[in-house]
């Protein structure tokens, strides 16, 4: 895992980080109802909040884009990116999990997962 962080901080473009962050908020979203689905928890007002997050994590990154730009440095953007894509990653992993995807390093992820919630 160090090594993805690693990787993530050495870009240098803010819209990589961004359709970075957009690929895991989309298939955290599609994974979410794919699994509310199967368990046949469809909900209008789950989604609904479910979407607003979805919506908060756009708008932080493009607040944190517009600090870095205005301060001159990637620091804000590079670290709301890396929560965002640790948050939905996590999720994804999860979501697929309770679809029934046999996924190795479910362990890991749960300590991953503890941490971040402690953030």
């Amino acid at each position: 895992m160090s090594e993805f962080i690693e990787q993530i901080q050495t870009i240098n473009e803010p819209q990589i980080l961004l359709i970075l962050c957009g690929v895991f908020i989309f298939s955290d979203s599609i994974t979410g109802y794919l699994k509310a689905i199967k368990n046949k928890k469809v909900n209008s007002s789950i989604s609904r909040d479910g979407y607003i997050k979805k919506v908060s994590w756009f708008f932080a990154l493009i607040l944190s884009f517009i600090i870095d730009f205005l301060v001159k440095t990637n620091m804000f953007l590079l670290g709301s990116a890396l929560m965002c894509i640790a948050t939905e990653a996590i999720s994804v992993y999860e979501n697929l999990g309770e679809l029934g995807v046999k996924l190795p390093f479910s362990r890991y992820f749960e300590k991953i997962k503890d941490g971040v919630e402690q953030l």
